[in-house]
């Protein structure tokens, strides 16, 4: 029992916590969530379900990268910093996820928004050659790469840091 309250104490069990929540989460939001949801919702709840959803996870995103970082075994921010394999990806995850959570995933929604509506607009005359709509389909395209492959290079970056944080663990912290 001793050493159950030794572990309470320590670092060690938050901090695999925390990467397992980050990790979990960025699997789960884009390989399953996402796809369940957009193959079984109709379009117009699938977006108003995005718009809603996604700022969400890149918010928890950011705050379990920060969590894991704070929390990294033995003293915290101050063995990250003297380990420049873990603090590099957890950078970079920490970086994308910002990026899209206050740049990308907005602009994103945005323009999904503004082309859904162009679609669904019934007033054709004001745009006949249709130039109004490949804007808004452009600017989409262009915003929901982008969030993607940043999206994708933070849960790369999130591996790496595993195996990071495993040699760590392995030479014994």
């Amino acid at each position: 029992m001793d050493s159950f309250f030794k572990t309470v104490g320590n670092l060690l069990p938050y901090h695999l916590l925390s990467y397992g929540a980050l990790l979990g989460t960025e699997l789960y939001q884009s390989f399953v969530n996402t796809k369940i949801c957009y193959q079984a919702l109709p379009m117009k709840e699938f977006i108003v379900l995005q718009k809603r959803l996604f700022p969400i996870y890149f918010g928890t995103q950011v705050g379990l990268t920060a969590l894991t970082a704070a929390t990294h075994p033995p003293y915290s921010i101050f063995s990250l910093v003297q380990d420049p394999w873990s603090v590099a990806p957890l950078a970079v995850a920490g970086l994308t996820g910002c990026l899209n959570w206050f740049i990308y995933g907005p602009r994103t929604i945005t323009a999904m928004l503004v082309r859904r509506a162009l679609q669904e607009s019934e007033n054709t005359d004001a745009d006949p050659d249709g130039s109004k709509v490949h804007r808004a389909n452009r600017n989409f395209a262009r915003n929901h790469a982008m969030a993607i492959h940043l999206n994708a290079i933070a849960m790369i970056a999130t591996v790496v840091y595993g195996f990071s944080l495993s040699a760590t663990l392995s030479a014994g912290l």
